[in-house]
């Protein structure tokens, strides 16, 4: 008994003991008593030919950071450099971060040493101790770098200082034929690169245009080398494809194919697989010359399409994209960014873009591309983002490098110190990056005065004097006092006196009678405000007959004019006369109170109703119209109703389409335009849902959707459809061309199609109007290119009283309309129009409709517009003229049955609808119930403790203790037992 009670005392020592301890010692790591050194020599640039400064990288291979502060590099001298004060010297308070790569160099200042053809480098800590050595003979022909960084041995390959080194290089196809260049104005040819490493026989490859009945054939017994161009000119004789005989004759190239202004190219095998392709929207052009530019890989055949210099036959040459960084945030509390700016004039392809900061290595993993697809229009911004294009901080003394999908470095910023707000160019594009306090993320930086330099004559044809136009696109007086006007001399300045304003919509002509020096060839207008350039155009030769913004105020580019318009709008070659709005101007407002969402988007006039669609929620709904003009949410839609992608069926969560347009067929059927899933919204998606309205439940799945992206030029996510409007096929046959035929628009072409009508899409982004059929199984025919020339569409109507096509711009075009007329020819009839007097032309109106004509009242009908942006004051009713005549007594046209599915539909057909609703919405219900009950678990539940914390190590070492205690006292027992 006593033995027992000493073990017990004993054992309980131990126990308090072991605890004591445990609560007194800091949990330590276990340590080598001598760690190795993780840095290492990763590249030497002995022989630079272009900067003649030789230079090495050492990189820190370890999980710490290391305070390198005195260490030193030296040559094949060893220690006897330091003697000389010829070594490279690092600074005090120098750390090398875990992961991270510095270049030391030689220095002309400190007149230090110079790596020798034969010779050898060694790294030295700040006690002279040999930390890592190379010895090398012979200059290398790039630079001696490890593969792979940091530990790897050493190779000869092209340099990559301050960079990752290249791990392993990809081993090259004997064949791989890529198009490089393509020029379709002012004459045509594609040229074509061979990246493989054999010669390739190109007979039987082929060539089409963005039609499949447009191709041309490589002769046979073509051949190009390895690493060689071939350039396919208009003469180039191949084989034709004849698609009335379905065979192929001899002929040249421009026989099968003319390049258009909104094309593409496409390269085929000889077994027909698409090998590459590239699609564009307008001419290539540099400053409005065509013949200065071509669409061409920069660097050659492998790097994407930009805008290039023609080099037929040779190296690609580009225009370097004139983006710049326009503002940078280092220090916000919740995430940094850096915001650029397209200050060119051509839209940039900004696919597989990237940004680092001054530690490339370091944050190599924790960078996201930008998403295929998105472009950046001339004088829009773009933000990469933290947390969604980069993970790592920036830094209170950085640098931020932008680099194209090729890894070519575009644009780069460096500072010293956080910005006390943000670092800004004042002017956006233009001015320095200085601080400036107020963030502008996405937005300018400071709003000049809005006034567009319009027109400018330099040589009057009859003898009159040079003179220069401005144009006020807003709708209210602007003041333009102390603008001042410069030619290419900054001598040669007017500025415009105090009290000068310009009317609502207006022009101000001003003679170089009164600015007082002449416009010359090869010249140039300016416009400053308090010193800041905010508009500027240059043009060649003399202006040809004027040089205007086009479209006329509206615009992005100059080009030359059809006649002189001074005073008012200009006129070109190719754009439709302008007329006044063919209506009365007045215009109401219906939701006074907040009534709809915040994104309203677009409309559609339908059978006595109106539909209107949300953008930021994917919601629609419907309004019953009376006569008098009354409106009222129609059954069921008081909140409206959600339309879903087929994809989010199970994901009741899922932010759902970007819903920008919405229209209705003959059967009632709604069908949504979107831009984008706003899941993604940096991706640009166009696509078309069909719903059924009138399904129970206020959230609907997609019946079918068509993916048209692939269909449509490569736009930016935000420039993409905004607008559909079905069509029957009544309405546009024999009237519509149709494209694919090269005739006039034949339904029985189409057997597949769907809604006995044709789909009308409009992109934001260059204003065309596209014609689809649409077919049963999801895919889709495009049947028609619609150029409405008004620069940018954002809505659509067919109005069936007049038997026109609606285009209507929002503020970015002033709110303008083009209303096309089917003629049965290629180019339909096309007027432009501008708004109503009482449509502020400020508003961002991206819905537009037209009533049927049965509801014109005292020669008018109402039109209807939605702006986005705003809670209420969304819906604005005005209206056009009509000289339809009323014989209808009853004041309510909607009989509560029009809107719904014809009554000669199959039941069965509806009845399946149904079904799929009802099981829709049961697997809604299913899984809402599944995602209640995970979310009761609580947050972070099913996580493991954080065993790096010194409490949780304090009480694992207290239990251990006590239960190797235990152990003891266990085996003790047994012992004294045996």
């Amino acid at each position: 008994m006593n033995k027992r009670k000493e073990r017990m005392s004993i054992l309980n020592l131990f126990i308090i003991a072991s605890i004591v301890v445990s609560l007194l010692s800091p949990m330590q790591y276990v340590q080598a008593l001598e760690v190795e050194n993780p840095v290492f020599i990763n590249e030497i640039e002995s022989n630079d030919t272009v900067t003649d400064i030789d230079w090495i990288e050492i990189m820190n291979t370890g999980n710490s950071d290391i305070d390198i502060s005195g260490w030193f590099v030296s040559d094949d001298k060893g220690i006897e450099r330091v003697a000389e004060n010829k070594e490279w010297r690092i600074e005090d308070g120098t750390v090398l971060k875990a992961g991270e790569i510095l270049v030391i160099e030689h220095s002309d200042s400190l007149d230090n040493l110079s790596l020798g053809k034969d010779d050898t480098v060694n790294l030295y800590d700040s006690s002279e101790k040999l930390l890592d050595t190379h010895t090398y003979s012979g200059h290398a022909v790039g630079t001696y770098s490890r593969v792979p960084d940091g530990k790897g041995d050493f190779i000869d390959q092209d340099p990559t200082k301050g960079k990752v080194n290249i791990v392993e290089k990809e081993e090259l196809p004997k064949h791989r034929l890529v198009i490089n260049e393509i020029n379709s104005q002012p004459d045509d040819w594609v040229e074509l690169m061979n990246l493989g490493t054999e010669e390739m026989d190109l007979s039987g490859y082929e060539i089409r245009d963005n039609s499949d009945d447009h191709r041309w054939k490589f002769a046979e017994g073509t051949i190009l080398q390895a690493g060689g161009l071939f350039v396919v000119h208009a003469n180039t004789l191949g084989q034709v494809y004849d698609d009335q005989k379905g065979a192929y004759a001899v002929g040249e190239f421009e026989a099968a194919i003319g390049i258009g202004g909104g094309d593409s190219i496409r390269l085929y095998d000889k077994e027909g697989k698409l090998l590459d392709e590239y699609s564009w929207t307008a001419h290539a052009s540099y400053e409005g010359d065509a013949a200065l530019a071509s669409f061409g890989r920069y660097p050659d055949g492998t790097g994407s399409f930009v805008l290039t210099k023609e080099t037929k036959g040779l190296t690609n040459d580009w225009y370097k994209p004139q983006i710049v960084i326009n503002e940078v945030e280092s220090n916000d509390d919740e995430s940094d960014w850096v915001e650029i700016y397209n200050a060119g004039t051509t839209t940039v392809d900004l696919t597989g873009w990237y940004l680092f900061d001054d530690d490339p290595v370091g944050h190599a993993a924790e960078i996201s591309p930008v998403a295929d697809r998105t472009v950046l229009n001339p004088g829009e911004f773009y933000v990469f983002d933290g947390n969604k294009h980069f993970t790592f901080g920036l830094g209170k003394a950085d640098k931020v490098t932008i680099f194209n999908k090729a890894g070519v470095s575009i644009a780069e910023y460096s500072w010293a110190a956080h910005a006390n707000g943000v670092y800004a160019r004042i002017p956006d594009g233009t001015g320095e990056l200085i601080e400036f306090a107020t963030s502008t993320k996405g937005k300018a930086n400071i709003v000049t005065n809005p006034v567009r330099l319009n027109e400018v004559q330099s040589s009057d044809s009859n003898g009159g004097p040079d003179w220069i136009e401005l144009a006020n696109p807003t709708g209210e007086a602007l003041d333009i006092s102390g603008i001042v006007m410069k030619d290419n001399d900054d001598e040669h300045q007017y500025v415009i006196p105090e009290g000068t304003t310009i009317s609502a919509n207006g022009f101000f002509v001003v003679t170089d009678e009164i600015f007082g020096f002449g416009l010359g060839k090869n010249d140039s207008v300016r416009l400053f405000e308090n010193d800041r350039l905010i508009a500027s155009t240059t043009w060649t030769d003399h202006t040809n007959p004027t040089w205007g913004l086009y479209p006329d105020v509206t615009g992005n580019e100059y080009r030359n004019t059809k006649v002189e318009t001074p005073g008012a709008p200009n006129k070109f070659a190719d754009i439709p006369e302008m007329i006044t709005w063919p209506g009365n101007g007045e215009v109401e407002i219906f939701d006074t109170e907040p009534t709809f969402l915040e994104d309203s988007s677009g409309l559609d006039f339908f059978k006595g109703q109106l539909y209107a669609v949300d953008n930021g929620t994917g919601k629609f709904w419907i309004l019953d119209v009376l006569k008098d003009g009354k409106l009222s949410f129609a059954k069921g839609f008081e909140n409206g109703k959600r339309v879903r992608f087929q994809k989010d069926a199970d994901d009741a969560t899922a932010a759902g389409p970007d819903a920008e347009g919405i229209t209705v067929d003959g059967d009632g059927f709604v069908y949504i335009a979107s831009e984008r899933d706003n899941n993604v919204k940096g991706v640009n998606y166009n696509t078309i849902l069909k719903v059924d309205p009138h399904k129970q439940g206020d959230d609907l799945v997609a019946l079918q959707q068509w993916d048209l992206t692939a269909s449509l030029p490569q736009v930016s996510a935000n420039m993409g459809i905004e607008a559909v409007e079905w069509v029957s096929n009544a309405n546009v046959k024999g009237k519509l061309y149709d494209q694919n035929t090269n005739t006039v628009f034949d339904a029985t072409n189409y057997p597949n199609a769907i809604s006995n009508g044709v789909f009308f899409v409009a992109l934001e982004d260059n204003g065309h109007v596209y014609a689809y059929v649409l077919n049963e199984d999801g895919s889709f025919v495009q049947i028609a290119d619609i150029d409405s020339k008004i620069g940018g569409a954002m809505a659509l109507d067919y109005d069936k009283f007049e038997n026109v096509l609606w285009v209507v711009a929002d503020n970015g075009y002033a709110n303008r309309a083009a209303k096309i007329s089917f003629n049965g020819e290629k180019q339909p009839e096309i007027t432009h129009i501008l708004p109503a007097s009482g449509v502020d032309i400020r508003f961002n109106n991206e819905g537009f409709a037209i009533a049927e004509a049965i509801f014109t009242k005292d020669g008018q009908r109402p039109v209807y517009r939605f702006k986005d942006g705003d809670k209420f004051g969304a819906l604005s009713i005005g209206s056009i003229f009509s000289d339809y005549k009323d014989n209808v007594d009853d004041d309510s046209v909607n009989t509560g049955n029009e809107g719904t599915p014809d009554n000669d539909q199959n039941q069965n057909e509806q009845g399946n609808r149904d079904d799929v609703a009802n099981n829709v919405n049961a697997d809604e219900v299913n899984n809402g119930s599944q995602k209640e009950v995970e979310g009761n678990n609580p947050q972070g539940s099913n996580q493991l403790p954080n065993t790096s914390t010194q409490i949780f190590n304090i009480i694992v070492m207290g239990l251990f203790m006590v239960i190797a205690g235990v152990g003891l006292y266990m085996l003790s027992s047994r012992k004294e037992v045996l």
